[in-house]
């Protein structure tokens, strides 16, 4: 791995763990989904939206907690995420794609994906 590449790891695996963290926390309605800004897609807001509304897996169970993330790149502009978080005493799974975006708002990794178990 060059060390442009590895470089472009770090900044994904910073991102991914950036949005993760921050989907717990709208899960968890620490966060409102408002303010998420240009880290996610208007479709991955929507879903959150959604998610949030009907009661998120585990909710009763007590506080999100990000336990562990691995990004896998695809391609030069793209990676794939999956991790787990805990609530209480179970463990459960969140996966997610990001795309590197420069937009007039934002610059960075996106959230075009996410699936939450």
């Amino acid at each position: 791995m060059t060390p442009g590449e590895r470089q472009a790891s770090d900044d994904a695996q910073r991102g991914a763990e950036h949005a993760l963290r921050l989907i717990l926390e709208v899960l968890d309605r620490r966060r409102a989904t408002a303010r998420l800004g240009g880290l996610f897609t208007p479709t991955v807001v929507e879903s959150l939206k959604t998610l949030v509304n009907s009661q998120p897996p585990g909710q009763s169970l007590g506080t999100a907690s990000l336990r562990r993330v691995h990004v896998s790149r695809c391609a030069k502009n793209s990676a794939e995420v999956f991790g787990t978080y805990a609530r209480g005493p179970r463990i459960f799974a969140v996966a997610a794609r990001l795309e590197y975006r420069k937009t007039a708002r934002h610059s960075g990794w996106t959230v075009t994906s996410v699936r939450i178990r």
